[in-house]
């Protein structure tokens, strides 16, 4: 018998005689119907001193131990949304280990007052999958920073720091783990300079803990009944030295808040409107007489995650990557129409290696809404097609057209978008980047954003940026009657998609170097010998097949993208050579980056999963937000780290 072992267990829970929703796990309520939001107000916002602090303070950073039913973030939410005072932006990092599935959060959430906010909220709530989920809320002023995990091992990968925290994770002789003295002393390590803290609990132990961790703890009168709480504030937090200083971000802010970014491709677009809801002027440069005509031209382009048999930091990046992308999809679906149709995406287990992926993926027990491992009867009804295998089937996956989504992104009163200009050179004059066109100056920002691919190089030419060039292209054909029948996008070696505009789009070829530049009727065969192999029934319901669109992706060795700001390359030899020599115990100084130049690069074929999340993150390193993913996968995406292998290594870079 299999045994199944979820990476995630969902939160169980009860509701009481009195209607309270009830833990079972931890025998705990998770608030009262009849004070639930006014304990809220009174022991977190209150023993915060909010809203008084967030009107000092641009951006304004929460971090909740425990998420739960989501109340005190929506009071939270509805506070700063009544203040005129308020800070521009509010961020709010929560952490929850077993997080409550989305129909059970709406019946609990039963205040008037919230119910905007609660709909907002549970219109982006995520797929209860292990990970980070940023939100975006409120066009943008609102941040949610949601941790699916447990938070020992969260704390060990959040980057950024805190104004104030609330602790709210069941009774401490309930929930131990929760309030250890290793989550409180690492708790402070994330503080600001005078952050507060508030928590219902009075336990003589985590005033003690607390203690410890050089937080200032004040005793406070309960709410209601309850005698006691903590309030706590922290003047001067001890520092941990950072155990990779090499990947260290950047502490620049702009207090001139322009950019220039180089490219209208898709990865150009996402970075421009990422700035744009951040309240940034930003300038696009294109050297074609239209934005997304190279890589980002496909006709139609799938969003689907990348799975691995077993989890991997490859496929939370991509997992959390594709709930971002749906997520802005489908706030973006009335101005995206038809163009983006979120009909679900099957991979089909077309060989032995997929299949016993699949079946590696069975044990893991993951959310139905994120993945359903159907067999073939159960695929082919989902695919409105006879189909020769089961598969992985993503309900919140689809096709797009890119260029679509590039010119919805950009329309935006902060984006001033120039075609048929093209950037020929780039030149510092502090404190402006100057982007100079045919001996003109075409644009002056403070900060450059390099998106324009396979020219990247002609701009960095001592960078040690490795990238491989890809040449890919789909083709067509005419839909039938028969071939109509289809529901889903089918993946296999490559993809088909339903009807799209009366005609299918399949492909695509994957060759790597090629000297390609244009559209060949030999592609057309190998996407079509290779569409006949694997799904042969309905090749043959389509009519003659004809070009699509091909253009050159660029891709990495590690298959992650650029994301960040371009390293000093003289400081990272001289200050990290020693790596070399195995002394990765010493103390480095954290790195160095040159002024207001960023990258964003690197996509390959899976730019429109991908490219909404790399921006997001690269969009809150340049506005010195919180970065919406995990240490470990920044580091992954970081720009100088294959200058850090290379140094490694020994080599010469």
């Amino acid at each position: 018998m299999t045994t199944h072992t979820p990476e995630l267990t969902p939160a169980r829970l009860d509701i009481t005689a009195q209607g309270d929703p009830f833990a079972t796990e931890f025998g705990d309520c998770y608030f009262s119907r009849a004070g639930g939001l006014a304990e809220t107000r009174y022991v977190f916002l209150e023993g915060n001193h909010l809203p008084q602090r967030w009107q000092q303070q641009e951006p304004f950073t929460i971090l909740e131990t425990g998420f739960g039913t989501g109340l005190n973030f929506l009071a939270t939410w509805y506070e700063w949304q009544q203040d005129p005072k308020r800070c521009q932006t509010l961020h709010y990092i929560a952490i929850e280990k077993h997080p409550i599935p989305k129909a059970t959060l709406a019946a609990l959430l039963h205040w008037e007052e919230l119910r905007p906010l609660a709909v907002e909220l549970l219109k982006a709530y995520p797929p209860l999958i292990k990970g980070l989920h940023a939100l975006i809320l409120a066009q943008g002023r609102v941040r949610l920073s949601l941790y699916f995990d447990d938070i020992a091992d969260t704390l060990t990968e959040l980057n950024t720091k805190v104004d104030a925290f609330y602790l709210d994770g069941f009774a401490p002789d309930r929930n131990e783990a929760m309030w250890s003295p290793t989550v409180l002393q690492r708790l402070a390590q994330w503080a600001k300079p005078h952050a507060t803290l508030a928590t219902f609990t009075a336990a003589g132990a985590v005033r003690r803990h607390l203690q410890a961790a050089s937080f200032n703890v004040v005793k406070r009168k309960g709410f209601g009944t309850k005698r006691e709480m903590i309030t706590a504030s922290i003047a001067t937090p001890a520092t941990a030295n950072a155990t990779q200083p090499w990947f260290e971000r950047s502490n620049t802010a702009y207090a001139n808040k322009t950019a220039t970014i180089i490219g209208a491709g898709l990865a150009g677009c996402q970075i421009a409107y990422a700035l744009a809801l951040r309240g940034w002027q930003v300038t696009v440069l294109e050297r074609h007489a239209a934005i997304a005509c190279e890589a980002s031209g496909n006709p139609a382009g799938i969003v689907s995650p990348k799975m691995t048999a077993h989890w991997s930091w490859g496929e939370a990046f991509y997992r959390q990557a594709f709930i971002f992308a749906t997520q802005q999809l489908n706030g973006l679906a009335s101005e995206l129409g038809q163009d983006w149709q979120p009909c679900g995406v099957l991979q089909l287990n077309h060989d032995t290696r997929e299949l016993e992926r699949w079946q590696s993926i069975q044990n893991r027990a993951l959310d139905k809404q994120f993945i359903q491992l159907l067999n073939r009867e159960e695929a082919s009804t989902i695919a409105g097609t006879s189909l020769p295998s089961g598969g992985s089937y993503f309900p919140e996956g689809g096709y797009l057209k890119p260029s679509t989504l590039c010119r919805v992104l950009l329309n935006h009163p902060n984006i001033t978008l120039h075609t048929h200009t093209e950037a020929l050179e780039l030149q510092y004059c502090q404190p402006y980047w100057q982007i100079s066109s045919a001996q003109r100056v075409v644009s002056e920002s403070a900060t450059v954003v390099l998106t324009n691919g396979r020219d990247i190089p002609r701009f960095l030419p001592n960078q040690h940026f490795p990238l491989q060039a890809v040449w890919g292209q789909t083709s067509r054909a005419q839909a039938t009657e028969q071939s109509q029948r289809l529901q889903c996008v089918l993946g296999h070696e490559g993809y088909i998609t339903p009807s799209f505009n009366g005609e299918h789009i399949f492909g695509a070829t994957f060759e790597r170097e090629s000297v390609q530049s244009r559209v060949t009727i030999a592609a057309d065969n190998s996407n079509w010998q290779q569409l006949n192999e694997q799904l042969p029934t309905l090749a043959q319901e389509l009519k003659p097949y004809t070009s699509g669109h091909a253009a050159m992706r660029m891709s990495t060795p590690d298959r992650f993208p650029y994301v960040g700001a371009i390293p000093s390359l003289d400081f990272y030899r001289e200050a990290y050579s020693d790596l070399q020599h195995g002394r990765h115990w010493q103390t480095y100084p954290p790195a160095h980056y040159q002024t207001g130049l960023y990258v964003l690069t690197g996509l390959s074929a899976r730019g429109l999963t991908t490219s909404a999340l790399s921006a997001e993150v690269l969009a809150a390193d340049m506005n010195q937000d919180p970065i919406p993913l995990q240490n470990t996968l920044q580091h992954s995406l970081h720009s100088a780290r294959f200058i850090i292998r290379a140094l490694k290594r020994g080599q010469t870079i």
